[in-house]
């Protein structure tokens, strides 16, 4: 991954307000009116008591202190429930944003290049990114100091113009006490900020082994081999770890806050002196009423808590966005449509490697060096080799998962590249070694177009394909048969498929896809040989006008294949049939006799 993904706190902060703004425009809207609101009410409590005591000094009738007193609770009744229409207002739109930018950052994830996601630099990048939003809670604690940075900015700037009309001198001394104050604050927070940053990484860990330890995957093998005390040894290091610095945060938040006590003490002591004083004498300054002490005091102590508001939010929403920079560094990542070409492939004729040399990220090795070959319309193709010859790499790249280094791959003549991405991915058809079915039903992890467009109903077509791959009894016999839910743990009416189940289904899908070229990748790793041999018995039917690409380590696909390339220390060693091959000596047949040797045994 270049460096130029990396970002300034400025720049993060504009993207995060673009993403907001994408996400939830009402949001903004939202966060002035709840701002206001809360500042309003600040405001309104330091008149109330002015008013009283002051109808009170004018000899206000009792008649007049009821009139005024539910004037002032009707006004306050509408403001608070303005203030409380706004925070739950700002606290769904909170978490929705919450759970949108989640959702924004997996579309990112399956936007970028595949090969970013087994560059292990772009996967720190991705753990570091997400995080500071899903577990540490940056976004929200963002939007909440945003609420109040506002909200503490209306009011000081309101009680500030009272304090300033009242004695200019006694504001600055509220505001240097304050200030002093809020060093301290700054001293705490950056402390803070440290033991975050650091314990990001020692929180990441622990809860991976934290979640490694409940995972039902592991447990089998934490049974059989005593794991589970290496597991707990581990957890408690880092549970250790974390308990020393947050012993340090609290040590530090302790004597931060006596000082800070101390502060809030004299401030007090200064107000309501001083204050008294204007009241019993004009020696220091005007004389003023006890309506006016209420409110000069209020302002005070107000003034003092919006101005750390306005400071300690500030430092906390900068925090926040510092905390999200890893976010907004992956989301810079170019997506792979960004890269894609304009052209529309058209039906495939040939495909070709020309003088292709590809090495996977951050490695020396070359896997494939320098190759060339080609294939046309309708063959098959099966791919052979030991283990690490390219096999795979080679599919990777017709796929686009991955880019040469140098050469250029063709269809029909034109570089791969050339081509819009998404037009070009649907020419293809793939199931890999390490497929996935997804959490859906039978129909819509087989019919996809059905699953995402919500298409007219093909269940015909469905159907026809799992008979092609002898799953239809099987899927019949289920209470809601094609509909039928793949993932017990989500819902309860699911039901659980074999390992070769599975992998039918995933043949079928490719089959289903109306694509020019079919890539099975290690297609009957699940299936025992004699199942292996059904499903390729079927095969020529089931490919029938269609290019396709075999690999497999067993030679079963070989036998029904036009051509097999051989793959050898990542050159071409041969591209031949199976009837030429076996004539020669090489490795291809070397393979073949030694697997049917051990299957005859």
């Amino acid at each position: 991954m270049s460096n130029k993904s990396e970002i300034t706190i400025g720049k993060t902060l504009r993207m995060l307000l673009t993403l907001i703004w994408k996400l939830d425009k009402a949001y903004f809207f939202i966060l002035v009116f709840a701002s206001l609101a809360t500042a309003s009410n600040t405001i309104f409590n330091l008149f109330i008591p002015k008013i009283l005591i002051n109808g009170f000094e004018w000899g206000w009738k009792a008649d007049e202190f009821v009139i005024a007193i539910l004037a002032l609770a009707a006004a306050k009744y509408v403001l608070l429930q303005l203030r409380a229409f706004s925070g739950r207002q700002e606290s769904i739109h909170q978490h929705l944003l919450q759970e949108k930018v989640p959702m924004a950052f997996a579309k990112k994830v399956m936007s970028i290049d595949y090969a970013n996601l087994e560059d292990a630099k772009v996967l720190d990048l991705k753990e570091r990114a997400i995080f500071p939003v899903t577990t540490y809670g940056a976004l929200l604690q963002l939007l909440s100091s945003a609420v109040e940075f506002l909200a503490s900015l209306f009011t000081i700037t309101t009680v500030a113009s009272i304090l300033v009309s009242f004695s200019p001198l006694f504001t600055l001394a509220v505001f240097v006490l304050t200030v002093i104050a809020l060093l301290l604050s700054a001293r705490f927070m950056k402390v803070m900020k440290d033991v975050t940053e650091n314990l990001i990484p020692i929180n990441r860990r622990y809860g991976y082994y934290i979640e490694t330890a409940s995972a039902p995957s592991f447990q089998k093998d934490y049974r059989i081999y005593g794991m589970h005390q290496v597991m707990t040894r581990k957890i408690n290091e880092y549970t250790n770890e974390i308990y020393n610095w947050l012993n340090n945060i609290y040590v530090v938040q302790g004597n931060t806050d006596s000082i800070q006590a101390l502060l809030t003490g004299i401030t007090r002591f200064i107000t309501y002196s001083y204050v008294a004083l204007r009241v019993l004498s004009s020696r220091f300054g005007m004389q003023i009423t006890l309506g006016d002490f209420s409110i000069i005091v209020g302002a005070a102590e107000s003034f003092g808590n919006a101005f750390r508001g306005v400071v300690m939010n500030l430092i906390t929403a900068g925090q926040a966005v510092s905390y999200l920079k890893p976010f907004f560094q992956f989301m810079s990542i170019p997506d792979t449509a960004e890269k894609s070409g304009t052209a529309k492939p058209e039906p495939l004729q040939t495909l070709a490697f020309e003088n292709v040399t590809f090495s996977y990220p951050n490695t020396d090795r070359i896997v494939l060096d320098n190759i060339s070959f080609e294939i046309h319309r309708g063959e098959k193709i099966s791919i052979v080799g030991l283990n690490n010859a390219g096999k795979s790499t080679i599919v990777k790249l017709i796929c686009r998962l991955f880019e040469p280094d140098s050469g250029r791959i063709l269809w029909n003549g034109t570089d791969i590249r050339q081509f819009d991405y998404d037009a070009y991915i649907d020419m293809l058809s793939c199931v890999f070694q390490d497929f996935q079915l997804f959490p859906f039903t039978v129909r819509e992890n087989i019919d996809t177009e059905y699953a995402r467009l919500n298409q007219a109903d093909n269940s015909e077509g469905v159907w026809k394909v799992l008979d092609d791959v002898g799953l239809r009894a099987a899927i019949e016999a289920l209470p809601g048969k094609i509909d039928t839910y793949m993932d017990k743990s989500l819902y309860e009416d699911a039901s659980d498929f074999s390992g070769g189940q599975k992998q039918k289904i995933a043949i079928a899908r490719s089959i289903y896809k109306k694509a020019d070229l079919v890539i099975l990748d290690e297609p009957t790793a699940a299936l025992d040989p004699l199942a292996e041999s059904e499903v390729y018995e079927h095969f020529n039917e089931l490919t029938r006008s269609k290019t396709t690409i075999f690999i497999s380590h067993r030679m079963s696909s070989s036998i029904f294949c036009d051509r097999i390339l051989l793959l050898q220390d990542g050159r071409i060693a041969a591209f031949d049939s199976h009837e030429n091959l076996m004539k020669g000596d090489n490795l291809y047949r070397e393979l073949f006799e030694t697997q049917a040797r051990n299957y005859r045994n």
